[in-house]
């Protein structure tokens, strides 16, 4: 428990977070983060759900996505003063931009981005 207290979360891995958490009937909840309405129809996803941007939403919103799409994206991770949405979305396109030259092109196009003052700080 004191591994994850101090944060260290990949080195512990998720299947022994989740034995640690049932253990003592901790539970952990983590929400996506969402919008007003879905910036694209997903393959997998209903519409409700397309207005979570989970990391399988980015996904289909890298990889299938329209630059109309990638704008709509970027428009909301600059509409989040948290940052969280840059983070997932920054996460995403580097981990899909190694086998995917579509994703390798959005990432291209995120570096190229003005860094907001909440992406400095996240670094």
């Amino acid at each position: 428990m004191a591994a994850l207290e101090a944060g260290k979360l990949p080195e512990l891995g998720l299947e022994r977070v989740a034995r640690l958490c049932a253990a003592v009937d901790l539970v952990l909840e983590a929400r996506p983060l969402e919008l007003n309405q879905p910036l694209m129809a997903h393959r997998h996803l209903s519409e409700v759900a397309g207005r979570e941007l989970t990391k399988a939403a980015i996904d289909d919103i890298i990889t299938r996505g329209t630059i109309s799409t990638w704008r709509k994206l970027i428009q909301a991770m600059n509409a989040d003063k948290t940052g969280r949405i840059a983070r997932r979305v920054t996460d995403v396109a580097q981990t899909l931009g190694k086998r995917d030259p579509k994703a390798r092109a959005f990432a291209a196009l995120l570096r190229k981005l003005p860094r907001k003052p909440h992406d400095a700080a996240a670094e």
